[in-house]
């Protein structure tokens, strides 16, 4: 089996849960798997202790006794790296030999890359020296904003990875290498609650950075709307620039009662308690700059969770969620948010529980992760 080397910008980001759970099925996969990052940020307590982690650095020194060593590679990688326009042609050959040096001295495989802008073009480049394979996945702002050189960084790869099937379009209209469909999957083995809560009243969940995608925005709005009416509650789960913002709007809507921010939460703290909510909400919307979530990895661990999701038709989301396991409207719609909360609100509390059922059942037949990670390591194994 190949040593994978998963190549991330920073390690790691308590949000980017895809990531860690991605590296630890690999390792069940039989894989031998290292981190290498730009920025080792905090220790993260789920990853398997066998993945070393290794921060790249740039060493001039270092890149000049790797490129004598190897002369004939790293001349044709400059060839290559002068082709790029994103990145400085002394960056690019810089972090790329030092990546190539521990590549080799890893005795690193493949290099399977998370996000598609510049780290992805350092791997490239550093893959080529090195003389392994390489590959990537995609993930939103890195396709739908900062999509520099995309085309010429797709023909390079072995393979990409495009987590919904929206993006996978996308990605095929470069008509620039091998394009697979992957949606992120799960550990169920920790989001195994199971649904607990039959009550009338209605207590809904937000998880998420504070960012304008998230569309907290047109959600806030809609509870107002229903709150006269329904006995409902959001507590929101996440921090990031517009917290102020929307503690000002709910104040401004005077839904500071029904609305608690309860701050930056672990995946314990959400394996743990997501089941004692009625469903999840997550009002996906595209950014005024265009960055949107593609393949939300939030709405599978509530699902696994076994409680149902409230959501937007954007992007993956639309496949992640039936008619079965929750609702869906229009991004960016008050109104779409009003309709099919209230059309949640209107299901007994049987109903809720018989969707969160069948979220639990759908997560587990088509986003494991352990089932995902061996499609991973056959397009691996194969190149």
């Amino acid at each position: 089996m190949k040593h994978i080397g998963i190549v991330v910008p920073s390690f790691h980001i308590p949000s980017e849960t895809f990531v860690v759970t991605e590296i630890n099925a690999l390792v069940k996969a039989g894989h031998k798997v290292s981190v290498l990052t730009f920025e080792n940020l905090n220790e993260c307590i789920n990853l398997d202790n066998s993945v070393r982690i290794i921060v790249i650095k740039k060493s001039t020194q270092s890149a000049i006794s790797f490129a004598l060593q190897h002369p004939v590679m790293a001349l044709k990688s400059s060839i290559l790296a002068s082709k790029f326009s994103a990145i400085s042609f002394v960056s690019l050959m810089g972090y790329g030999l030092n990546i190539a040096e521990i590549i080799h001295s890893r005795k690193i495989s493949h290099i399977h890359c998370h996000f598609m802008h510049a780290p992805l073009t350092y791997s490239i480049v550093a893959s080529k020296i090195a003389g392994v394979s390489v590959s990537s996945i995609g993930h939103g702002h890195d396709v739908y904003v900062n999509d520099s050189d995309l085309k010429l960084k797709l023909s390079l790869c072995d393979f990409s990875v495009a987590v919904c099937k929206d993006m996978q379009i996308k990605l095929n209209n470069y008509s620039a290498g091998k394009v697979q469909l992957l949606h992120c999957g799960i550990d169920l083995g920790m989001f195994n609650a199971k649904p607990s809560r039959l009550n009338e009243s209605v207590k809904l969940l937000f998880v998420g950075r504070l960012v304008e995608k998230k569309g907290l925005q047109f959600l806030l709005p809609a509870i107002k709307k229903l709150n006269k009416k329904y006995s409902i509650s959001l507590d929101i789960v996440g921090e990031g620039p517009l917290l102020n913002d929307l503690i000002y709007l709910c104040e401004e809507l005077n839904i500071v009662t029904e609305v608690k921010f309860l701050g930056a939460k672990s995946p314990t703290w959400l394996a743990k308690n997501t089941s004692d909510y009625s469903a999840l909400v997550a009002p996906f919307c595209v950014s005024s700059n265009g960055d949107r979530d593609t393949g939300p990895v939030v709405l599978k661990e509530a699902m696994a969770s076994g409680i149902p999701v409230i959501t937007t038709e954007l992007m993956g989301a639309k496949e992640i969620v039936n008619d079965s396991v929750g609702f869906k409207c229009e991004p960016s719609s008050i109104g779409g948010l009003e309709r099919i909360l209230t059309e949640f609100c209107d299901l007994s509390p049987y109903e809720r529980y018989e969707k969160g059922l069948n979220a639990k059942k759908l997560v587990t037949k088509k986003f494991d992760a352990n089932s995902q990670a061996k499609k991973l390591s056959n397009w691996i194994q194969t190149v």
